[in-house]
């Protein structure tokens, strides 16, 4: 970033999410610019697999998690040199997008941020659903492999490089455990949505940009209670914008969760509180790919009806609550406690 220390100096959160976002879309598209010539020197269909990548890398996003890493690291030392922390902030992004390619060739969606998804533009490449959806986790498998090797290069203190490293490792391992129970009808959604979102979009990028400034051990544990109930409220929002979001703002069509067959809390609290056949009727559009557009708005309908759209709301307000009390620790500094506070509504409050 050009400059560092007025983002340092900030106590503004829009101002730091501008520089950072800034700073991060100069380093993906200059980060994807040197793969493009290398990968094409080789072979051009490798240099279609970065064309997918960055295209999807570069399609809107907030750059949340690279803006928390920094918040992180504020939090440790409200002097920190961001430089290595922004730097850390793509491999965030390759993180989020490895995730992101997987996840929708799970569910089989078509659309992710207003646009095609990774399986679907190389089904549209080959001409093959075979071979675009194998081509789409090799595009995932290669981001990640990218990320690692961005953060393996970063210029910072060897002490410092391996608990980021370290960090890194964890929010992908819980990324994937949390996946894994997604998979299941009969997890618990609150422990699925610590591991699989809390993990890599609240509590790993603020461990991440604490530890590259140097943050002890205690330091970095002291995040675990404010990620677990913001990370928890971030995924309940996404899934009320899922249900009732604008798909212009969501990049998503309404109602995809309900189509895919996720149980969500949503869709759970609305089956515990609808009876006969407004219950039916939900069940019938869950999970059914042919479902008109009439039937799930009228599933979208009757949950948002039975109250349990208000239930979702107020366990996302109790969460939001549990997770400013958290921030009230001496091991955090003023200046990233504050950031980090903006940041909160920022997280639960989101219309996208």
């Amino acid at each position: 970033m050009a400059n560092e220390a007025a983002v340092r100096a900030t106590t503004s959160l829009k101002d730091l999410q501008k520089r950072v976002l800034v700073d991060q879309e100069r380093r993906l598209r200059r980060l994807f610019a040197r793969e493009q010539k290398r990968t094409e020197k080789l072979d051009p269909e490798l240099g279609v697999m970065v064309s997918v990548l960055s295209d999807l890398s570069l399609r809107g996003g907030k750059r949340l998690r690279p803006l928390l890493a920094c918040i992180g690291a504020l939090c440790h030392d409200a002097k920190a040199d961001l430089g290595p922390v922004l730097a850390a902030g793509v491999s965030l992004e390759l993180l989020q997008t490895y995730l992101l390619v997987h996840d929708d060739w799970m569910d089989q969606d078509a659309t992710r941020r207003g646009g095609p998804t990774a399986h679907v533009l190389f089904e549209k490449h080959h001409k093959s659903a075979f071979l675009g959806e194998r081509a789409a986790i090799l595009t995932g498998d290669y981001a990640i492999a990218l990320a690692q090797a961005e953060l393996a290069a970063l210029p910072c203190p060897p002490r410092n490089l391996r608990a980021a490293l370290a960090a890194f490792a964890r929010m992908q391992v819980a990324a994937v455990e949390g996946q894994r129970l997604d998979l299941l009808a009969d997890s618990d959604p609150e422990l699925t949505y610590e591991l699989k979102t809390a993990s890599y979009t609240v509590l790993g990028p603020l461990e991440l940009g604490a530890a590259l400034a140097g943050a002890t051990p205690a330091q970095l544990k002291s995040f675990e209670g404010y990620a677990r109930s913001a990370g928890v409220a971030f995924q309940l929002r996404d899934d009320l914008l899922n249900a009732f979001g604008d798909p212009k703002a969501t990049g998503k069509p309404r109602g995809s969760d309900l189509r895919q067959g996720k149980k969500t809390p949503l869709v759970s609290e609305a089956l515990r509180r609808l009876k006969g056949r407004d219950q039916k009727k939900i069940r019938l559009a869950l999970g059914a790919q042919d479902a008109s557009r009439a039937q799930i708005d009228e599933a979208l309908t009757l949950i948002s009806e039975s109250g349990a759209r208000e239930a979702i709301e107020a366990r996302i307000d109790a969460l939001t609550r549990a997770a400013l009390k958290s921030l009230k620790r001496p091991l955090m500094k003023p200046l990233g406690r504050s950031l980090l506070e903006q940041a909160t509504h920022e997280l639960v409050e989101r219309k996208s």
